[in-house]
């Protein structure tokens, strides 16, 4: 038969498609080989405590995600605070907020992570080990210095002398992230705290105002949040991005983020199992500089009506399966 008569009888569209299938099966084979590469190389620099990926290649992700927040209008604006210039150790840094996305750290803390800034020691952020399964963000989080948050990882990297990141209030608080109110949640065990006390490293509260700005909640839809959450293990949030279009996480609307490092707050000497009051006393201390670094600075980096409504810290109920707060209080020391 000739090319005309193939053509005729549909043999050649499908003889393409097979074609293509075939292509793109070994194309997901390829990239799951090279996923499991990834993976692999990323555990063992878990493992030691180390970078991933050579300076040039690291630098490239930084460079390509500012990039992406700058073509939409997000940029940092000022980054100051007393603990700008703290002395030059290992430290645990426990951003707020979380954000309907979080993201500033994604696209704006990498470098500062990669290039050891403020104080001069590169340093760890932390996502959903979900995230570094994913195709492009996965690599993207990979060479930016982004590690899952599980307990082996902290501590591995806390145990070589690294430093880390982490937002204590994850996806509770993600869930509940609000445009036009800054919130903090804190798990009821606490475990950063204790994390903090075994180590004997300070913690210090960074702020990122602005991020919960970013995107507006549309209210009504938590429901349709829990039901992908479940499906999916990703939580999303309700919201309307950039021109009002909805769910569009990549156009965040255009902002400026102002960066604030607290004081450094000391959780004395290493201890394996401290006592209950101890950390109680830790995290009063935390909360007392978190709040402390949100009133020195909200009127002059939020907008007045979310700055006038202060901070609402909530500490998750002990009871489990409970989805509500043990401990409320805003930062004009009201008690609700």
């Amino acid at each position: 038969q000739t090319f005309c008569d193939e053509l005729a009888v549909g043999r050649v569209p499908s003889m393409a498609v097979f074609a293509i299938a075939l292509l793109g099966g070994c194309g997901g084979l390829a990239y799951a080989w090279f996923c499991n590469w990834r993976l692999k190389l990323l555990r063992a620099a878990i493992h030691e405590g180390r970078p991933c990926g050579p300076l040039w290649l690291r630098r490239l992700g930084c460079t390509f995600m500012s990039t992406c927040a700058r073509l939409n209008g997000v940029k940092v604006a000022s980054e100051g605070g007393e603990g700008l210039n703290a002395p030059s150790r290992q430290y645990i840094y426990v951003w707020h907020p979380h954000g309907f996305v979080s993201y500033v750290p994604a696209h704006l803390m990498g470098d500062m992570a990669v290039n050891g800034t403020p104080h001069k020691k590169e340093w760890f952020g932390t996502c959903i080990p979900l995230l570094l399964k994913l195709p492009f963000i996965g690599e993207i989080f990979t060479v930016t210095n982004a590690r899952p948050v599980d307990r082996k990882t902290l501590e591995s990297i806390l145990g070589k002398g690294g430093t880390i990141a982490i937002q204590p209030g994850g996806v509770k608080e993600q869930e509940a992230s609000r445009h036009d109110q800054e919130q903090a949640f804190f798990p009821a065990k606490l475990g950063f705290i204790r994390l903090a006390i075994k180590y004997g490293t300070p913690l210090v509260p960074v702020y990122l105002f602005g991020e919960n700005q970013l995107y507006k909640r549309v209210s009504g839809f938590e429901w349709l949040t829990k039901l992908i959450r479940k499906f999916t293990g990703m939580t999303v949030p309700m919201v309307l991005a950039k021109c009002n279009m909805p769910l569009a996480g990549i156009f965040p609307r255009a902002t400026d983020i102002h960066i604030r490092w607290g004081t450094p707050v000391d959780v004395g000497p290493r201890e394996e199992d401290p006592s209950e009051e101890h950390v109680q006393e830790v995290f009063a201390r935390y909360v007392a500089e978190l709040q402390r670094l949100f009133d020195a600075h909200a009127k002059d980096c939020l907008p007045p009506a979310v700055a006038a409504k202060g901070l609402k810290v909530v500490k998750l109920s002990d009871v489990p399966g409970s989805s509500g707060a043990g401990a409320q209080s805003s930062s004009k020391g009201k008690q609700s």
